[in-house]
């Protein structure tokens, strides 16, 4: 994945594979883990139109998650908040699928 030149937001590192960072969560493009990717620590709250994929962004264009953080996260759409719970991973189901916009954090 080529994010030359792009500035990411704070706390976001790209990762290459299919292996999450310890304490970040994870975001896949596609479905098992594949295609371009971010980490997110946790507390920073990110639009994942600030992160670059294939020509675009990442804003409606996650399928896979995987929160290897302490913290629940926000997973925010238009068709409302869900919750990924630290230490779970997700493969969104069709109806929720390429939805989300922005991630934040539940507040402990």
């Amino acid at each position: 994945m080529t994010t030359q030149g792009t500035r990411l937001p704070a706390g976001v590192v790209v990762i290459e594979g299919s292996e999450c960072p310890p304490a970040t969560l994870g975001l896949w493009k596609h479905y098992e883990r594949k295609g371009p990717a971010y980490g997110i620590g946790a507390g920073y709250t990110v639009a994942l139109s600030e992160l670059p994929a294939d020509g675009g962004s990442m804003t409606k264009n996650v399928s896979s998650w995987v929160n290897q953080t302490q913290s629940d996260a926000k997973l925010i759409s238009s068709k409302g908040t869900r919750i990924l719970e630290a230490g779970k991973s997700l493969k969104e189901p069709a109806e929720h699928n390429d939805t989300v916009e922005r991630v934040e954090w539940v507040q402990g």
